[in-house]
């Protein structure tokens, strides 16, 4: 992944031609909620440096080397006197007033007497106003929404024209020197850099693109814990830590999409080199060609936000697809899971198989139906829990790897057991629960049995949803399914009510209860003089399929059950062919 990461940095340096500086300097808004700017004035005349105000800014695009943001140290300065905010009692004068008084106090910076000077005059000006200058960026803070934030800056005025610390080459150099000076705090001579592979003059311990590679943690120590030696888990020279560091500027600013909700970051490698590069860096920076690739696909996407993935399906296998899905909190970042290496013809086969259910169910099926059911272990929670479980079922799928089909049962049961208790959406809970199962076997990622049958009234439904109903006992649950349905819906036009539904048991049954439950329902539909030549012919059939299923039916409780609900969601398709009259379909299906 960082290979792909560092070959995308080197095309993008080389095609915008950018000098150290620009590369070094971090956009603070990079995610699009830093737009509003805390601004320390200060007015400059001759050698004399005033404070002025602090006052509020909308960010700008074009300002972003102007800010000269770069991010340090959580528990210290950044890398010059612009800083993401946080508390402003914190976040000045550790960041802000902390930038100054480390500089002025390091004798190892090389500073020019008029250098010195200039520093040590803001200093004493934000030390001297520092209680104004947090009470009124607390102001700031309170007039802006919280879901907003804001990043600080200073700019001195002089002779009518303004200055940001981007401006000034004292602040450029010193950013420049200190993070090389960063940089080489762990490095070996003559040693080869695990990226590319080629014997440097130095390579360095810390590059700390990616945060979650870091040294504070035993497992990342060699040499005995002798934090000096740590350059040999992971060497990189510098070259490769800049391209690094601006190909992960890249996807940032260009490959981050959301997969059914879920944030990741889509890192292209390339097969046939650089062409390819170019041509992918194109797609993604210019608008235009995303819009005219749209139009040609022509398909509905596998998310709704997520048009990005129909785009490159349509590419030859001349690259493949890392999918980074990364959690960041504060300054940390963790993998929440890395799917590498996956072609655009396997993104293929998965449109076709999800264009397949989209036919069947005449809905638009996305991974966003299978996250209703990989989302939260209680419906009642706000946080979403199940992340890691969806993670592993999208990772089988663009793997093409089989699926434990007793792990999908269990999660598609749990919410269609809690909408049938709470007797809510049941139907269209079903519903989706049955498009995952097709998309999932039609894609080859479960085990189904299939046994040879002789032909019989349902074969054409069954064929309908095939592979899925190729075992006996799959249909007899199904169509036992269906005629329990019409036993409710005749019992709720009588009497208002579903007695029936405590025979269900929440939908828990198992083996013996299914066998039971066929004799049960004839004789409530006896009662209510309702078991018609209709019902007759599916309890026959069901009948049929069940005897044919032997006295070991080899199906977990989940998964009876599941087959059982979609017979109870499918039973217009079972009335449609046993009762040809209209009328007579219209008045069995009627609910009251």
């Amino acid at each position: 992944m960082l290979e792909a990461v560092k070959d995308l940095g080197e095309l993008v340096l080389e095609r915008e031609e950018k000098d150290v500086l620009t590369s070094l300097i971090e956009d603070p808004n990079s995610n699009s909620k830093y737009n509003n700017v805390c601004v320390i004035r200060f007015r400059k005349e001759g050698d004399k440096l005033e404070y002025l105000d602090v006052e509020r800014e909308e960010y700008k695009k074009s300002y972003v080397l102007k800010y000269l943001y770069r991010s340090g140290s959580a528990n210290g300065p950044d890398f010059s006197p612009t800083a993401k905010l946080t508390e402003p009692e914190k976040t000045f004068p550790m960041k802000i007033l902390g930038w100054f008084n480390r500089t002025l106090r390091d004798k190892t910076v090389g500073l020019s007497n008029e250098e010195r000077l200039f520093l040590l005059g803001i200093q004493e000006e934000l030390e001297y106003n520092k209680e104004d200058i947090i009470s009124k960026i607390t102001e700031i803070r309170q007039e802006i929404p919280k879901k907003e934030s804001i990043f600080i800056t200073i700019k001195i005025e002089e002779n009518g024209e303004e200055y940001y610390p981007g401006d000034i080459e004292i602040f450029k150099r010193l950013l420049q020197e200190n993070v090389e000076r960063k940089d080489l705090e762990i490095y070996s001579k003559d040693k080869i850099c695990s990226i590319c592979k080629e014997k440097k003059d130095i390579v360095i311990g810390n590059a700390g693109v990616y945060t979650f590679y870091t040294l504070d943690k035993p497992g990342f120590i060699t040499g005995g814990f002798n934090e000096k030696l740590a350059w040999k888990n992971f060497p990189v020279c510098l070259d490769c830590k800049r391209a690094l560091e601006e190909g992960k500027r890249f996807i940032r600013e260009n490959l981050r999409f959301s997969f059914a909700g879920i944030p990741y970051q889509l890192i292209p490698k390339f097969i046939l080199g650089k062409s390819m590069i170019e041509e992918v860096v194109d797609i993604f920076t210019d608008s235009s060609k995303i819009i005219s690739l749209k139009k040609e696909v022509k398909r509905a996407y596998l998310a709704d936000e997520d048009e990005i993935l129909g785009i490159l399906s349509e590419f030859k296998d001349v690259l493949t697809m890392n999918f980074l899905f990364i959690k960041e909190q504060q300054s940390a970042e963790k993998i929440l899971l890395l799917i590498e290496d996956i072609f655009p013809s396997r993104l293929k086969t998965i449109f076709l198989a999800k264009g397949y259910v989209d036919k069947l169910f005449n809905e638009n099926f996305t991974f966003r139906t299978i996250r209703n059911f990989f989302s939260k272990s209680d419906p009642n929670k706000r946080e979403y829990d199940l992340d890691k479980y969806f993670l592993e079922l999208v990772d089988s799928v663009f793997k093409d790897r089989i699926m434990d089909k007793g792990f999908i049962m269990d999660f598609l049961m749990r919410r269609i057991r809690d909408r049938f208790i709470k007797d809510e959406y049941l139907s269209m809970c079903i519903k989706e629960a049955f498009m995952v199962v097709i998309f999932l076997e039609r894609l080859n990622l479960l085990e189904m049995e299939v046994r040879n049958m002789e032909a019989r009234l349902f074969d054409g439904l069954f064929k309908r949803y095939e592979p899925t109903f190729e075992t006996p006992v799959k249909r007899g649950i199904f169509l036992l399914g269906a005629l329990t349905e019409l036993l409710l819906r005749r019992q709720y036009k009588d009497r208002g009510s579903k007695p029936f539904m405590k025979e269900l048991k929440s939908l828990k049954m198992d083996q013996r209860d299914f066998i039971g439950l066929l004799p049960k329902i004839q004789n409530k539909l006896e009662e209510y003089n309702a078991f018609d030549k209709g019902k007759r012919l599916i309890a026959e059939e069901a009948s049929h399929y069940l005897l044919l299923g032997g006295d070991d039916w080899k199906m977990s409780v989940d998964e009876m059950n599941f087959y059982f609900s979609c017979g109870m969601n499918l039973v217009q398709e079972v009335a449609n062919i046993v009762y040809p009259d209209k009328e007579l379909i219209k008045e069995e299906l009627e609910e009251g």
